[in-house]
């Protein structure tokens, strides 16, 4: 899985907001954390967005995004053939 600070292109279909509700637009996801899930096809994503200002004082939260990925896309982007 890739570590903290890996960005991660997720397209429509990629993700889902929750179990079951799969997300509609492309993101770029700056990773902060990868957690299993109950899903082996997914895990739990937890990360920003690459314009956060999240080291700043504009965002103190410990993450923007919280969402579960395809492992697959995941997997990829570890292999270096997808950012």
């Amino acid at each position: 899985m890739p570590g903290p600070g890996a960005r991660v292109s997720v397209r429509a279909g990629e993700w889902q907001s929750s179990p079951g509700n799969p997300g509609h637009t492309d993101h770029v996801v700056v990773i902060v954390s990868v957690h299993e899930s109950h899903d082996p096809a997914y895990a739990w994503v937890y990360g920003h967005g690459p314009d956060c200002a999240w080291e700043s004082a504009d965002c103190t939260a410990p993450f923007c995004f919280e969402m579960l990925i395809d492992v697959d896309v995941l997997a990829t982007a570890v292999a270096g053939q997808r950012a």
